[in-house]
């Protein structure tokens, strides 16, 4: 199962996403300065803009006008003030500024604006028309005030009319549109780190699916697949150099065994026998991982009894040597969809990996079926539960003082038990023991290919 490794740093998407939305909040603050400056750049617009605001006020709120409307505003600290009055059109009655000539009269049927300069502050004249009750009515408005401060309910209503209603829907708009383009840009990424995390290195030829675009990805993409086929031929080149090494080793171990045997008897002969043989196992096991890496299965139906049978009986003068039993025993249906020769050195490794770490304490137990399976147990002091979940990786070894072994056999069958899509689970057996079990495909579950 690969590892799957979380980084502490935020994702590509998050930056890209964050940026996005600074730039868009950084266009929107560019934007109000721009209005701010602009209506502060133009007091005219502002005087025409807060009469209007005021007029709209009263429309909506009918009142008494001197009551509500004249005097001094409240809360605000410049002594802004209004005076509002209705003017009847019809008749000439309608106060003018002594400085305004009486042709304006004509024109009070319209809206206007006057702005003009009152010691340190300023007077807004105007007439705004509002309808009310059913009819048109006219408003003769006077405000005088001084500073900025009253035009700020102008400018905040200017904000929010023109800046904030077809600004924001835009900008989340397009902050949502390119959020999304960039998530589906992301998306070939995504893929490809899904894939990387899955490749098995016991199968190097899978490779990473390529996509269209964007152009950047593919061609990442395409790299790492280059690198995956150069480290797939480097892969080839140790795998068939470790199995060619291995098998030249064979032919000079056997006639250095053959030699030995005409040596004197004595304790140094025994030792470079003992020597000899362990170099032999640790040569055999090698030469069946470089077979179990390059294993083609061409399933077949097997009698996994009969292969049973056959591995106790090579190896019994083995178990004789070191003094230890081996039974077989056949449970019936044993059949299963399988590789012989494959199958032989599951059998095989398991039987001497019982012979070599439970040494001495009892028989060891080779069992057949019933059905697609095997199981092989001994008598010694059992797996810790801590071991369980490492004994099958290669090269792996419980105490390097004590063991001579290459670490080897258990990884060899864990391959070729997951070549055949079959299944392997260790547990303690009642009464103290190890029990290694092997479930394979029954002859029903895979047809045989030719």
């Amino acid at each position: 199962m690969p590892e799957t490794h979380l980084s502490t740093g935020p994702s590509l998407f998050r930056q890209i996403a964050v940026r996005l939305a600074l730039v868009t909040l950084l266009f929107a603050l560019l934007d109000v300065a721009i209005v701010v400056v602009t209506y502060l750049s133009e007091p005219e617009s502002l005087a025409q803009e807060l009469l209007t605001l005021e007029a709209e006020a009263i429309a909506q709120h009918p009142g008494p006008l001197a009551s509500a409307r004249s005097g001094a505003r409240s809360g605000q600290p410049d002594a802004s003030h209004w005076s509002i009055r209705t003017i009847d059109p019809a008749t000439s009655q309608f106060p003018l500024p002594a400085d305004r000539p009486q042709s304006m009269r004509s024109s009070m049927l319209l809206d206007w604006t006057m702005r003009e300069r009152v010691g340190d502050g300023y007077r807004i004249t105007g007439v705004r028309m509002i309808a009310q009750n059913g009819g048109p009515k006219w408003l003769l408005m006077v405000f005088e005030g001084r500073g900025v401060r009253p035009f700020w309910p102008v400018i905040r209503n200017e904000l929010l009319e023109h800046v904030a209603v077809p600004l924001v829907p835009l900008a989340l708009l397009m902050l949502v549109f390119n959020v999304v383009s960039v998530r589906r840009v992301l998306g070939p990424l995504r893929r490809a780190e899904c894939e990387v995390d899955s490749l098995d290195p016991e199968n190097m030829a899978l490779r990473l699916s390529e996509p269209d675009a964007p152009r950047e990805v593919s061609t990442l993409v395409r790299a790492v697949n280059r690198a995956l086929g150069r480290l797939d031929v480097s892969m080839g080149i140790l795998r068939t150099f470790t199995a060619n090494a291995a098998h030249e080793l064979r032919t000079p171990l056997s006639v250095m065994q053959l030699s030995l045997d005409h040596l004197p008897a004595g304790a140094a002969r025994d030792d470079l026998q003992a020597d000899t043989a362990h170099m032999t196992r640790l040569v055999g096991q090698m030469l069946d991982l470089a077979q179990a890496d390059a294993l083609v299965l061409d399933a077949q139906r097997v009698d996994l009894a009969a292969i049973g049978r056959n591995v106790v009986g090579l190896l019994a003068p083995k178990a004789f040597e070191a003094r230890r039993e081996i039974r077989f025993e056949d449970r019936g249906n044993a059949l299963a969809m399988g590789h012989a020769e494959a199958i032989f050195r599951i059998y095989r490794n398991l039987v001497e990996n019982a012979l070599v770490h439970a040494a001495g304490k009892g028989a060891i137990e080779v069992v057949a079926g019933p059905g697609p399976q095997i199981s092989v147990r001994d008598h010694g002091d059992g797996i810790a539960e801590a071991d369980r979940a490492v004994m099958f990786e290669r090269f792996w070894r419980k105490d390097r003082s004590t063991t001579t072994g290459a670490g080897l056999g258990l990884g060899i069958v864990k391959r070729l038990v997951e070549a055949h899509g079959g299944t392997i689970t260790v547990d303690n057996a009642d009464g103290g023991g190890a029990l290694f079990r092997v479930c394979l495909q029954p002859v029903a579950a895979m047809a045989p290919t030719n």
